[in-house]
């Protein structure tokens, strides 16, 4: 039941007691949530999403009296939009902690044309105080698997595909009238998408879906004379929900991501640290930075682009003596060719999990060597030696 309350006065000090313990041993902060897509056991809210004011301004609390770390926050509800409230906790955050804050994610959309513009606008006050913006140099495309919908958790209508997971259960959902018209009302108001030509059919597991890969949902509505939601929910239910759909969301227009990618007071990050590892793989942010954005399209220099990766988050968060290189600082060095150096734009599919699970990665080129202290970890694409890493600490 406390997945489903904020916590008792009791539980707030115990927690703020522990969160007091790990910055006292290096931790770097807290990070939290108010996303309505984040969702946890049996499709319950992840137990941060429900964090009273009293309770952040308790963790908050700890950092101010210490004078160090920073708080991350994935803030905006509807992609891109920066609303009243959204500003306000962000104002909160940064006024109880005295600490920087970064928020997630700021992506341009191409059907909200100004919503980035109107974001920044209204975070000026708040980025003036400390708070960062991220944002990634990567198209966001991610994998839809109608087994784990995570795609479309914001959508209330979406919350009975995770309160029993089994696949007769799931396919009576999508067979639903009443779930489909639901839905169609909530694709009235996007929160995460409300564009079906950007849903491609990108593998089916039955013969008789095989013509229909690399279509878009759209396409396949106006061919079938059928409505969008229909044809989707229909297609995953032909192939026994085994079908997987790609969804190119964010961050198209070239022009309009190398503002954001030019502008200081936003964080290029955003590589995801192997959540939902069978939809999406954005990792390979640095690389693609390098070699599509510097490299091909040159809107950054090299320079540049090598500052906004290392130095850059590095003071942010507060370890300015990493980031550089200097002589007395660590030795952690990346050699690469500029010439060669890249990676794709998506992830690529693994199924090398346990029991044959499926992954998403995303290969780099050009990288030569990885040093840590010193020390080289990888070379021509192979990791070598036993690593000489230590724990970083704030």
């Amino acid at each position: 039941e406390s997945l489903e309350r904020a916590a008792t006065p009791e539980e707030t000090r115990d927690i703020q007691a522990l969160l007091g313990e790990a910055m006292d041993v290096g931790a770097f902060g807290f990070s939290s949530t108010i996303l309505n897509q984040h969702l946890g056991f049996q499709g319950r809210p992840l137990a941060c999403r429900n964090a009273s004011r009293d309770e952040l301004k308790a963790y908050a609390n700890v950092l101010k009296v210490r004078g160090k770390g920073a708080i991350e926050i994935a803030l905006t509800r509807q992609i891109g939009v920066l609303e009243e409230e959204q500003c306000e906790l962000l104002d909160f955050l940064l006024d109880h902690s005295g600490r920087p804050v970064t928020f997630i994610a700021l992506f341009d959309r191409d059907d909200i044309s100004e919503a980035v513009r109107d974001t920044l606008r209204r975070a000026a006050p708040m980025i003036k105080k400390g708070a960062r913006p991220q944002t990634s140099p990567l198209p966001l495309t991610r994998e839809i698997n109608m087994r784990s919908p995570f795609s479309f958790a914001a959508f209330p209508s979406w919350k009975r595909l995770f309160e029993n997971t089994s696949k007769q259960a799931q396919i009576a959902v999508y067979k639903d009238r009443a779930f489909r018209d639901q839905f169609r009302e909530e694709l009235k108001n996007p929160l995460t998408f409300g564009n079906w030509e950007r849903i491609t059919l990108h593998e089916a597991q039955s013969d008789s879906l095989k013509s229909l890969e690399g279509l878009t949902v759209a396409e396949m509505a106006r061919a079938q004379g059928k409505d969008a939601v229909d044809t989707f929910l229909d297609t995953a239910i032909a192939d026994d929900l085994s079908c997987e759909f790609t969804m190119a969301s964010f961050n198209t227009r070239v022009d309009r991501v190398a503002e954001l990618l030019n502008d200081p007071s936003i964080l290029i990050g955003l590589g995801d640290g192997g959540a939902h590892v069978d939809m999406l793989c954005d990792c390979g942010y640095p690389t693609y930075l390098l070699g599509t954005w510097v490299r091909e399209r040159g809107v950054l220099s090299i320079e540049q682009a090598v500052r906004r990766l290392t130095s850059d988050p590095a003071d942010f968060f507060g370890i300015s003596d990493r980031g550089r290189l200097h002589p007395g600082l660590a030795a952690d060095i990346v050699i690469f060719d500029p010439e060669t150096v890249g990676s794709g734009n998506r992830g690529e599919r693994r199924y090398d999990l346990p029991g044959g699970g499926k992954r998403m990665v995303m290969p780099s080129q050009g990288v030569q060597y990885t040093l840590v202290n010193g020390d080289v970890v990888y070379a021509d694409g192979q990791i070598v030696g036993s690593g000489s890493g230590r724990i970083l600490r704030a």
